[in-house]
């Protein structure tokens, strides 16, 4: 009797809101999530900004706008900053600008849980405020026990200062946060697969990892192969992505192939830039990369984590080509884990390109670590066990 009861609480219709950042490698690992809560009856609304709206519309949610300070895609600037420090100041800027915005957009409308991404700052305080319970969404790497001496610690008076200014926010709002809080959450589900996250066996029970959590994109549009030809995908994400000269590598390194090439050359970049493109190729400036990918045989990507878990979702071989942050962290994994190679942007010739494509699509421990890594993302639970995690904290 008591286990029904129980059950019957997990499943009470409730207002569940998700909070994060304008960001598709942060919006986008969570909208599977939103769709299947939804499904269970739960009412979802989604703190997002006018550019993802459309994407937030589709999974379900009743949009919750705000104005952001970070870099987006009708923003002034789609720059991310490369080094921590500045990083973290321009996220407590945002925070600063964003927490007032949603209390009052929030005002009447409380929510009974609070799903928020790993950047997303003001959940913690809002949480903290209306004594409402929360969990972190990460699409990334997470904490795991000696992270500091594994990767090293940023000790310099101007690392020590910032975070003194988040400890100062935090007690002017009144919660009792502190700069820590935000990297060690009190529950956490992780969308990528425990093998995939640097020594996921150090990793605190507290963090779950579900696997990516992928649903159909329609609002992104169709694609369908031509022909019978082999695809290769080249994208190198959403953020530093104007990168012309690599475009014209690839343009001369996969030329007359028999390979039809989808190339992704990102807002800043007019294809025409390009000159004359080879027969076999597609270029956009956006594409609809998930559904790409389901008929890709070949992924050249930046090793964004969204990117890299849409890849090992389908099976799809890669040749990662980092830019910028944890980009290079997860060329590395994908190396070490022989899930494909890395090449060096500045660096590689069309020579190279093509021997990167010929190894990743013939070698028989890749396509062996491929299956494995599929069958684990399988296995994780994904969808399902992300909503029975969140159905129980309501």
């Amino acid at each position: 009797m008591a286990k029904l009861a129980q059950n019957r609480y997990r499943t009470r219709p409730a207002h569940i809101a998700f909070m994060s950042i304008p960001a598709h490698g942060h919006v986008n690992p969570g909208l599977g999530l939103v769709t299947e809560l939804v499904r269970r009856g739960h009412r979802v609304t989604y703190a997002t900004t006018e550019d993802f709206a459309a994407q937030v519309a589709e999974a379900g949610a009743t949009s919750v706008r705000y104005t952001s300070l970070l870099p987006g895609p009708s923003a002034a600037t789609q720059e991310w900053p490369e080094e921590e420090i500045p990083a973290l100041t321009m996220f407590l800027e945002e925070t600063v600008a964003v927490v007032p915005q949603l209390e009052r957009a929030y005002a009447a409308d409380r929510p009974d849980l609070i799903v928020y991404d790993i950047a997303a700052f003001p959940a913690l305080v809002l949480a903290e405020r209306w004594r409402v319970p929360r969990i972190q969404l990460s699409p990334t790497h997470v904490y795991f026990e000696g992270i500091e001496e594994t990767f090293g610690a940023d000790s310099s008076p101007e690392a020590l200062a910032v975070r003194s200014r988040y400890d100062e926010f935090f007690a002017r709002q009144g919660v009792e946060l502190t700069f820590r809080d935000m990297g060690l959450p009190r529950r956490c589900i992780v969308t990528i697969p425990r093998t995939f996250q640097y020594f996921g066996e150090r990793v605190a029970d507290s963090f779950t990892f579900v696997g990516p959590m992928l649903t159909e994109r329609a609002f992104q549009g169709d694609w369908q192969a031509p022909d019978s030809r082999p695809v290769l995908v080249i994208s190198l994400g959403s953020a530093y992505n104007n990168r012309v000269e690599f475009y014209r590598k690839c343009l001369r390194a996969f030329a007359g192939l028999h390979w039809h090439v989808v190339m992704a050359v990102g807002r800043s970049t007019d294809p025409a830039e390009l000159g004359a493109l080879p027969v076999n190729f597609e270029v956009r400036q956006w594409i609809p990369q998930l559904r790409v990918l389901s008929q890709a045989s070949a992924f050249i990507t930046h090793a964004g984590m969204g990117g890299t878990m849409e890849g090992l979702f389908h099976g799809v071989p890669l040749i990662a080509v980092p830019q910028a942050t944890e980009q290079f962290m997860n060329a590395a994994r994908i190396e070490e884990l022989d899930l494909g190679t890395q090449v060096n942007c500045e660096t590689v010739t069309p020579a190279q390109l093509r021997a990167a494509l010929e190894k990743v699509t013939t070698s028989d421990v890749i396509r062996a670590r491929l299956r494995e890594m599929r069958q684990e993302i399988q296995e994780s639970g994904g969808l399902g066990r992300a909503a029975e995690i969140i159905e129980s904290l309501l």
